[in-house]
């Protein structure tokens, strides 16, 4: 239990950092920056579920 505990604190601290760039990406009007976070967000969501 331990274990899946710490995955999922790594997860959210990834998705943490993510978000904050995302957040600044955005409030620097780089959308392209912004648009590639996303994906990235998306991908790496994809394969947490699929795990």
């Amino acid at each position: 239990m331990e274990n899946k505990m710490a995955v999922f604190k790594g997860y959210l601290r990834s998705l943490m950092r993510q978000l904050k760039l995302l957040k600044e990406a955005i409030h620097n009007k780089d959308f392209e920056k912004a648009e590639k976070l996303i994906d990235e967000l998306i991908e790496d969501t994809q394969k947490n579920i699929e795990d």
